[in-house]
């Protein structure tokens, strides 16, 4: 299973009806077209990258500060994160770590928190292969500025706001698409 480099290239203001936002990794790699991929993330964990994206010292630590405190103590070398999997919208990663005795270790975890504790740590973040291609970023408008997402990528519940968004709007095609993905998810 072949992986991928990425780095956090951003993460998007609140998307609507919403508290979500989309935090962007992007392909580390030196062609012209590097693949970006979009998580959904919410507006804690938004403001925990954002915290650590711009170095600010908070006056007491938060929890990514507690852990990368406690590796360090304990002389544990963290390696990379590797996002392996997503299902309704849900990555899942592993952290991939090295105890003093030279022996290894991964810990399941969400990748917003492994993310955060990167940042502090620099070590850094892979996605497999497989995944960035299945679900990255499909840019539709020739300047860049229109792009889709896989249905993947997304969660039941902001499916089902779109859906009644779409319904709202009349756009009935797109209520039958997005009606069909629901049912398909809840196997019926």
């Amino acid at each position: 299973m072949d992986e991928i480099e990425v780095i956090i290239s951003g993460i998007s203001d609140l998307l609507r009806p919403s508290t979500s936002h989309a935090l962007i990794l992007e392909e580390v790699c030196g062609n012209e077209s590097k693949r970006r991929l979009a998580m959904i993330i919410g507006g804690r964990e938004a403001t925990d990258l954002r915290t650590c994206m711009s170095g600010y010292k908070t006056p007491r630590p938060l929890t990514f500060d507690l852990v990368a405190f406690l590796l360090l103590e304990a002389d544990v070398t963290v390696n990379k994160v590797v996002i392996y999997d997503v299902n309704d919208g849900v990555f899942n990663s592993y952290i991939y770590c090295t105890r003093p005795d030279g022996s290894t270790f991964k810990v399941d975890s969400r990748p917003t928190d492994a993310f955060s504790l990167s940042l502090k740590m620099g070590f850094p973040i892979f996605v497999t292969d497989e995944i960035l291609e299945k679900e990255k970023i499909r840019i539709v408008t020739s300047d860049g500025s229109g792009f889709s997402m896989p249905l993947n990528s997304v969660g039941t519940d902001m499916l089902q706001m779109d859906l009644e968004a779409a319904v709202n709007n009349e756009d009935y095609e797109r209520a039958a698409m997005l009606r069909d993905e629901i049912s398909r998810r809840k196997g019926e």
